[in-house]
């Protein structure tokens, strides 16, 4: 025989304790009984705070004072997890009408027949436990549920953080690209003036050869002089400075008025050279156009370097491709 354990309220103490008697015998365990329905209450939830909660309450539906079984019924239902068995001999369709709302576990008619009551006992434990299992089944569901949503949030959450960490990653990428193949196609420009500019000279010095091959005399020295004053004229850098400023312009727009707005203490030489450094133009090159020396060229940097009062182990041409 299972633990069942049982709680008695009936008025007859006579009933009350027959009932006891015999349920004892057949094993069940008899947590408590009572004649009135406040008391009643007031045991049980005494129990149930030692842990000692009845399984099954046999409730009388008439009882002495003024709470009946119904309403006695109604607030252990209400306050506690203990299955309730009515006992009573009064009208059925009364007491069905009154107590039906509470799902009690079966209805037992006095006079009451051992047999009878322990069949209702077994039954109605059997079907509190499932209630119980089912309402516990229910509950981890319903946690495991929410666990799964949170989860599934957290993971998407990660996954769209993901999608725009990669997403900046690939813009930063095609910025950096972007920047690269302007510096290139900058850089291409600018060789490209001097090219065409180198393409002239060569152009007119070759003319001037052909010329003189032709005559099929003897070159004179005055000749070779015209010759040589074609190159002189034609590299002499200030003469091409406004035509070469012109397509500088057009590569770094703005650069100059940057220049002037944030170091007004610079000369237009300062201004030519900076420009070359800002084409990228190595020293040798910078010291052909413009016709000085390559000691003249770095002498020429560390004074652009004072006057822009660039702090010790700044890069010039850096520096000045930032402007």
């Amino acid at each position: 025989m299972s633990n069942i354990k049982l709680f008695i309220v009936e008025d007859e103490l006579i009933l009350a304790h027959d009932l006891k008697a015999k349920l004892s015998d057949l094993g069940y365990e008899i947590m408590g009984m009572d004649t009135k329905g406040e008391s009643a209450v007031e045991t049980i939830a005494a129990l149930k705070e030692k842990n000692q909660e009845p399984d099954i309450i046999i409730m009388d539906v008439k009882l002495a004072d003024s709470m009946d079984g119904i309403e006695a019924a109604r607030i252990l239902t209400e306050n506690s997890n203990c299955g309730i068995i009515f006992l009573t001999s009064l009208n059925r369709n009364d007491v069905f009408a009154k107590s039906f709302s509470l799902k009690p576990y079966a209805y037992l008619f006095k006079p009451v027949d051992i047999d009878q009551i322990r069949a209702a006992i077994e039954v109605a434990n059997y079907q509190r436990n499932l209630e119980i299992t089912n309402e516990r089944i229910i509950s981890e569901l319903k946690t495991e549920i929410q666990h799964r949503k949170s989860a599934e949030k957290e993971k998407n959450q990660r996954w769209q953080e993901r999608i725009r960490a990669e997403q900046k990653v690939n813009q930063l990428i095609k910025q950096k690209h972007q920047v690269e193949l302007d510096l290139i196609n900058r850089e291409l420009a600018t060789s490209s003036i001097f090219i065409s500019q180198k393409n002239k000279i060569i152009g007119l010095i070759r003319k001037d050869l052909n010329r003189l091959l032709k005559k099929g005399k003897v070159i004179t020295k005055k000749e070779v002089t015209e010759v040589l004053d074609t190159i002189d004229e034609n590299v002499k850098f200030d003469n091409d400075w406004y035509r070469i400023k012109a397509h500088f312009e057009k590569i770094h727009p703005g650069f100059f008025d940057r220049l002037r707005e944030k170091h007004p203490q610079l000369t237009p030489t300062d201004h030519k050279l900076a420009a070359l450094l800002r084409m990228n133009l190595a020293t040798k090159e910078i010291s052909h156009i413009l016709k000085i020396t390559s000691p003249s060229t770095e002498i020429s940097r560390i004074r652009l370097r004072k006057k822009l009062e660039l702090p010790k182990g700044t890069n010039l041409v850096q520096f000045i491709c930032n402007v």
